[in-house]
């Protein structure tokens, strides 16, 4: 049995066993329909994954949107849900609130996405954006927000300090 799993291995598709960690910040220039192409590291990372349709959320920190694979997002939507009780009622705003911050979107064979109106309005994207990789997700903010809410290197050395003394202390 074992001999026979083994063998099927190479016909596995590797890039459902790698995990996806985009990284990196790229400028792009959305036009005026709203279409913008994905960098094309951020699409050789996705591979097969980019055939799928692809989340867009609008943040609920800040006002851009995040980009998800099908899958992660998926997986989130999942976790979510296992969290709720559907005949609590505020777990039921909860859960409308959820589905009324995303949209799912195909993504053409050269990387292009639409982005509908409403999720450009939320996000302020005119025409420069900045797409940067959060690991799982990829950030698309307007190109002026990505400078204003950038960390200076000594408050990220600072606050990573606080978290790993946190950990530290088990708080």
């Amino acid at each position: 049995m074992f001999w026979n799993n083994f063998l099927l291995l190479p016909l596995i598709n590797q890039d459902y066993l790698k995990m996806i960690e985009f990284a990196g910040t790229y400028n792009a220039t959305i036009d005026d329909k709203g279409r913008i192409v994905l960098p094309s590291a951020f699409k050789k990372e996705m591979g097969e994954l980019a055939l799928e349709s692809l989340v867009l959320e609008m943040s609920l920190h800040k006002e851009c949107l995040d980009i998800h694979t099908n899958k992660h997002w998926q997986e989130r939507v999942a976790e979510f849900k296992s969290t709720l009780d559907p005949f609590d009622e505020d777990d039921d705003k909860l859960l409308q609130f959820f589905y009324q911050n995303f949209v799912k979107v195909t993504m053409a064979g050269n990387g292009r996405i639409n982005i509908p109106a409403g999720y450009l309005e939320y996000a302020k994207l005119e025409k420069g954006v900045e797409f940067i990789g959060m690991g799982e997700s990829i950030r698309l903010l307007a190109a002026r927000e990505s400078n204003e809410s950038e960390m200076s290197r000594a408050e990220f050395l600072e606050k990573l300090k606080q978290k790993r003394q946190r950990k530290i202390e088990g708080k």
